[in-house]
């Protein structure tokens, strides 16, 4: 049986905005490795628009040198699809010649991947004239030489990603080297800074879930709410924007908490407070879009293994997703993020140990968004389930968080 995979992975530019992704695939069933690029590409064309895949931005396709013989390359969007050859591609006349036709036509190329040393440098020198990006593997490469190279890289217009960082001192380096664009795990890991304090706007929000987390009477949530007027207009505002498409404006808090209930107005205040630090804040412009995709794949997966789940189990797959992530809105320590918030016994076993229904789907959510193939199939193993069954989620996640990205910049 066949199964086609994929995911993608976010690049950022200096400003930490989402700028492309790095489309990654996969696909079973295919014995000729030779033609398995192809293949999987037409195969990915004719199951998903590009549209739904990147939204507004443009993806990084890895293609192989054969891909180049194949006229399959003018179905790709000259405007949304950048072709990314292998680093291990041997450079020939052939091909040169075969870039040098297609740039002219408009096409967009890069090298993927790249350990940049003297060795490579002189091996990939030709294709400097013909490619818009180099993405470098910065814990493979010679930085040096790449600050000498930088320069050379500008004069042929070619744009330098840094890939594979891990750290946020990692991304710093590249940054204040010179590098245009940043993909790696730093923008998923904690940036811990010592003695962070919550803002008072916070501490406010704080408050206020941690009263919609308790049996507190509707007449004091609605009272709460008002003494903090600001807020509630924020988020007012918030949940009436396009990206929830409700079908009638809420017009205050109390006809929220009587229509919705106190769990879905406890979802948006703490997605309000992901996505007001996305304006104003670099380090956390993809945050609320992280914390989109993990909530949708929480609670969808969670209606997949379980269809009969309450409405209450389904807010909890949802608020572990949320919560898993909110030390990085904070920049402190997640133990310390969740003693403020008085979490649940079953929220906090899920978020520490990994235990229990909501720490098992956790950890396929976070295989899912490093594209870890093997752990899902495993997983899915375990509950009678093919990657045919999550594949429609995945690819609905993929159009909520292209909905709210756009939703966002407007």
């Amino acid at each position: 049986m066949t199964y086609r995979y994929i995911g993608r992975q976010p690049i950022i530019d200096t400003r930490a905005k989402i700028i492309a992704y790095d489309l990654l695939y996969r696909e079973k069933g295919y014995s000729d490795n030779s033609n398995i690029t192809v293949a999987v590409i037409s195969n990915l064309l004719d199951a998903l628009s590009v549209e739904t895949i990147l939204g507004k931005n443009f993806g990084f396709l890895r293609v192989d040198k054969e891909f180049f013989d194949h006229e399959i390359i003018h179905s790709l969007p000259k405007d949304k699809i950048v072709c990314a050859l292998l680093a291990d591609t041997s450079i020939d006349k052939t091909l040169l010649e075969r870039l040098l036709l297609l740039k002219k036509e408009g096409y967009q190329f890069a090298l993927s991947d790249c350990f940049y040393n003297r060795e490579t440098a002189e091996k990939f020198s030709p294709l400097l004239p013909f490619i818009h990006y180099l993405k470098i593997d910065v814990s493979q490469s010679d930085l040096t030489l790449v600050k000498e190279s930088l320069s050379m890289f500008h004069n042929y217009g070619i744009k330098l990603i840094g890939t594979k960082i891990e750290t946020h001192e990692q991304y710093e380096l590249c940054r204040s080297m010179g590098f245009d664009y940043f993909q790696g795990y730093f923008i998923s890991e904690p940036n811990i800074i010592k003695n962070a304090v919550l803002s008072p706007e916070h501490e406010g929000i704080i408050r206020l879930w941690s009263l919609l987390q308790r049996d507190t009477e509707i007449p004091e949530l609605v009272d709460a709410f008002q003494s903090n007027q600001g807020l509630s207009i924020k988020l007012l505002h918030f949940i009436n924007s396009a990206a929830f498409s409700l079908r009638n404006p809420v017009s205050s808090i109390d006809h929220l908490l009587r229509l919705m209930g106190r769990d879905p107005l406890a979802q948006w205040i703490m997605l309000m407070m992901f996505s007001e630090g996305g304006k104003s804040s670099d380090a956390r412009a993809p945050l609320v879009l992280m914390v989109i995709n993990r909530t949708e794949l929480m609670s969808g997966l969670l209606t997949l293994i379980k269809p009969n789940a309450t409405r209450e189990e389904k807010s909890t797959a949802y608020f572990v997703g949320m919560l898993s992530l909110i030390h990085l809105l904070f920049h402190m320590p997640q133990k310390e993020v969740l003693a403020r918030l008085n979490v649940s016994p079953t929220i906090e076993q899920a978020l520490s140990t990994g235990e229990g229904i909501y720490g098992e789907i956790l950890d396929v959510v976070r295989s899912i968004e490093i594209f870890d193939i093997e752990s899902i199939e495993a997983y899915l193993k375990t509950k009678g389930l093919t990657y045919a069954h999550i594949e429609p989620l995945i690819n609905q996640t993929m159009e909520k968080v292209n909905v709210f990205e756009k939703e966002m910049e407007e």
